[in-house]
C-alpha cells in the first residue's frame, strides 16, 4: 500500500513540477526551400522560391565524364552551385535534392 501511495505522490509532484514548454519552438529560424531535379542526361530543373529554371549543363560548359554516372554527376554540380548561394541540402532521393536556407531580415539577422 505504501508503494502505491508513494508512486501516486511522485506522479502528482511530477505533473506539477514539469515545466510547461511548447513543443513548437517559436524562436526557430524561418527558412525558404528549393528543389533541384535531374531529368535526363544533362537537364536540371531548379525550383527556387522566386523562379523556375531549366538548365542544360552542356550549354553551360560542363562536360560529363564518360565514366561518371550522369545523374549523380549532375546533381553534384547542382549541389555545389546551390551551396555557393547559401543553400544547404536537407533531403535527397535518386533524382531530387531538397535545399533550405535561412531568411534574413534587413539588419542581417536570421528572421525568427
Amino acid at each position: 500500500m505504501k508503494k502505491i501511495i508513494c508512486i501516486g505522490l511522485l506522479a502528482l509532484v511530477g505533473c506539477f513540477a514539469m515545466p510547461t514548454v511548447s513543443l513548437a519552438d517559436d524562436n526557430a529560424a524561418k527558412f525558404e526551400y528549393a528543389v533541384v531535379k535531374w531529368d535526363g542526361p544533362d537537364r536540371l530543373f531548379y525550383n527556387l522560391p522566386d523562379k523556375f529554371e531549366l538548365v542544360h549543363l552542356s550549354k553551360t560548359g560542363v562536360t560529363i565524364p564518360k565514366e561518371a554516372n550522369e545523374e549523380e554527376y549532375c546533381l553534384t554540380i547542382a549541389a555545389n552551385k546551390m551551396a555557393k548561394d547559401g543553400w544547404e541540402a536537407v533531403n535527397l532521393n535518386s533524382r531530387r535534392i531538397l535545399f533550405r536556407r535561412a531568411l534574413w531580415d534587413a539588419n542581417g539577422r536570421i528572421k525568427r
